[in-house]
């Protein structure tokens, strides 16, 4: 099985090969069967990709440990699931699944081929390819999982996943963190594709709306579920930490949504295509820049793989692909030219630029912060990090720039917007923040960012109901006959459903920055020493621990303390919690496992520290965490909204049709 995965990942890299060398060949000598070729080609590099993940799958189930990447990765003890998991619990496997992904996006496009323009075919299957070959090449010739084992027997068991990996959250967020990052080399192939072959209309665009969704919506899932990982997992309370491999995969979202906001103004008024063109090839650079921060040992992370000697394979590739990109938009600078210029500030082209610079304002502060370590040493020859301070200081009031911006980006009209229907628009909601501001300050929040973030995500709010309300209003006025609210209500969303899933995920957004201001300004944190029996009261509960055990399994050793739940008011008990220390006799590693009570309202947070001097008691620590659960809510219903807008309609079905075959 060993020579099995290894023959096939080889038989895929030379066919993603001859995929590049035949879409380019048909594309510069219009020979349209080699672009058929390509296509072929394509499809069968999935599949060989697939036949290869399968056979490391089978190695893993079978506790084959004459493969070097299981015997490092695997023991007999650990549950299948994370047999599995270990597929991408390391170098080798991580970029083997990375190659899968991408191979799978390649090849959907590659079956649609025929429905696109002519010219575009080729250059596509071959940009497609390229970026397929370089990943295979990093796996096949630098981090071969199918290597056989140095040693001279073969031995009885494996060293083990890492602990913190052997949870079931990080057998879902890498595969879809990747299944984002991959997605997002579609658009930028389309992109590469209209330079390439000259056709810059707005078709390419269009064509890769859905990928760019789709991708964003895989990606956010994937950050924010990498969030929960790192809250139950960890053991300190929080989500996000500003760790340079979460910022890696941040900095493409950051320039993805920025492309997805831009991209509609180019779709309406033809403009902002230099803007266009430039976000989603450095949204694929930057997928590429966080594969290289990952596996290139430059930063310190919980979340990176070992250091290793192939992070400058990245780097020559991350240099080609931008210097592919800045030849191309020289030479076509002049198609990339707007033929509109914005009118005025107070329009929707201009809303729409600014979130575009504060976007990129973000996406630059936080690379900064990622690369000083890097550069500092280069310049002082000592190595210095920025924490989370610098992270807040800078960001948080961006990021509360841009919560105002989406209120004022999709309802301020297009070209130019009068004082009248700005007065009409925004008046009651910008009133309505400031006395809903004014109302907090009143209940005893005096902080300011807390407050400017409460006011701005009413504000905003406010603005979504209102757009939801006219909506309606006009519904009502257009109908023939007599119906009810929720009647006409119902009507509007299916009429206009992308618009408003649009606003259904900026909604999804506000629930998410108010819970994370909660957290951040409101957040409780206590260490204690508890004996058996004994009552620790904080906020609105009362813990008292029932008993400490230890048990045995076959993978670990645990240590857990049984704490019951009680109200500080009435006594009323609410339920017990059971946080737990375990040792993993395998890899000699001791982990936290938290305990939650979750509520709406805010989550007790319990870890278990250790025993005490006596042996009879436990050291603990507690964190209350107002809103922790709409966080998690908030996230569902952005990626319910975008997964809407993905869904196609008969209307679109139409348009697209007709869009195809005049580019053809």
């Amino acid at each position: 099985m060993n020579n099995f995965g290894h023959f096939s990942l080889a038989l895929a890299w030379l066919l993603s090969l001859c995929g590049v060398l035949a879409g380019i060949y048909g594309s510069t000598k219009g020979k349209y069967r080699w672009v058929q070729s390509a296509a072929n080609a394509t499809l069968l590099v999935f599949i060989l990709n697939s036949l290869a993940f399968l056979a490391l799958a089978y190695l893993f189930i079978a506790n084959d440990y004459s493969n070097q990447y299981v015997w490092q990765f695997s023991n007999r003890s650990m549950p299948v699931m994370y047999k599995v998991s270990a597929i991408w619990g390391g170098m080798a496997g991580s970029m083997l699944l990375w190659c899968l992904m991408l191979s799978l996006s390649c090849a959907v496009v590659a079956l649609k081929v025929v429905n696109y323009p002519l010219g575009l075919r080729g250059w596509l299957l071959a940009t497609l390819n390229s970026s397929s070959l370089f990943f295979l090449s990093v796996t096949f010739f630098a981090t071969n999982p199918f290597e056989f084992l140095n040693a001279p027997f073969i031995p009885p068991d494996g060293n083990g996943l890492n602990p913190i990996l052997q949870n079931p959250f990080m057998a879902i967020h890498p595969p879809m963190l990747y299944a984002g990052f991959t997605t997002f080399a579609v658009p930028y192939a389309f992109c590469m594709a209209a330079l390439l072959s000259g056709d810059l209309s707005n078709t390419w665009l269009r064509l890769t709306r859905r990928w760019t969704l789709l991708a964003w919506m895989f990606l956010t899932a994937g950050i924010v579920l990498g969030g929960y990982w790192a809250y139950i997992e960890l053991g300190w309370g929080g989500f996000w930490a500003w760790d340079p491999v979460e910022n890696a995969s941040f900095l493409p979202w950051l320039t993805g949504t920025a492309f997805l906001h831009s991209s509609m103004v180019q779709q309406r008024k033809n403009m902002l295509k230099f803007w266009n063109v430039w976000l989603i090839i450095i949204t694929y650079a930057l997928t590429v820049f966080g594969t290289f921060l990952t596996r290139s040992g430059v930063v310190q992370s919980v979340h990176a793989f070992a250091s290793t000697d192939v992070g400058w394979i990245f780097l020559v590739y991350l240099g080609l692909v931008l210097l592919l990109a800045l030849i191309l938009t020289y030479f076509k600078r002049s198609q990339l030219s707007s033929s509109r210029k914005i009118e005025s500030f107070f329009s929707r082209e201009a809303a729409f630029l600014v979130n575009n610079l504060i976007f990129l304002s973000v996406c630059f502060a936080t690379f900064w912060g990622v690369m000083f370590p890097v550069f500092s040493e280069a310049l002082t020859g000592q190595k210095q990090a920025v924490g989370v301070p610098f992270f807040n200081a800078v960001n948080v009031p961006i990021f509360l720039l841009m919560v105002f911006m989406m209120g004022i980006g999709p309802l301020i009209a297009w070209r130019k917007a009068s004082l009248l229907s700005l007065r009409k628009t925004f008046l009651f909601p910008f009133l309505g923040g400031i006395l809903f501001s004014l109302f907090l300050l009143w209940g005893g929040i005096h902080d300011f960012y807390p407050l400017l973030s409460y006011g701005l995500s009413f504000f905003v709010l406010m603005t979504i109901m209102g757009e939801f309300h006219r909506g309606v209003r006009a519904q009502r006025n257009s109908a023939e006959t007599e119906r009810s609210y929720a009647q006409d209500f119902l009507s509007m969303l299916g009429r206009h459903t992308n618009r408003y899933a649009g606003h259904l995920v900026h909604f999804g957004v506000l629930v998410m920055v108010v819970a994370i201001t909660a957290s951040m300004a409101h957040k409780v944190e206590r260490e204690f020493a508890i004996s058996l029996n004994e009552d620790f009261s904080i906020g609105r509960y009362v813990l008292t621990l029932k008993e400490i055990k230890q048990r045995q399994l076959e993978n670990y050793e645990g240590l857990y303390a049984l704490v019951a739940v009680s109200s500080n008011q009435d006594k009323k008990h609410l339920g017990y919690l059971r946080p737990e220390l375990r040792f993993y006799t395998r890899n000699q590693e001791t982990t936290t496992e938290v305990a939650i009570r979750k509520t709406a309202r805010e989550d007790l947070y319990l870890i278990l520290a250790g025993l005490d001097d006596t042996g009879q008691g436990a050291a603990m620590k507690v964190y209350i965490n107002p809103l922790q659960s709409w966080l998690w809510l908030g996230a569902l219903i952005v990626i319910l909204g975008t997964f809407i807008v993905i869904l196609p309609k008969d209307r679109e079905r139409f348009k697209a049709k007709r869009i195809l075959t005049e580019g053809v």
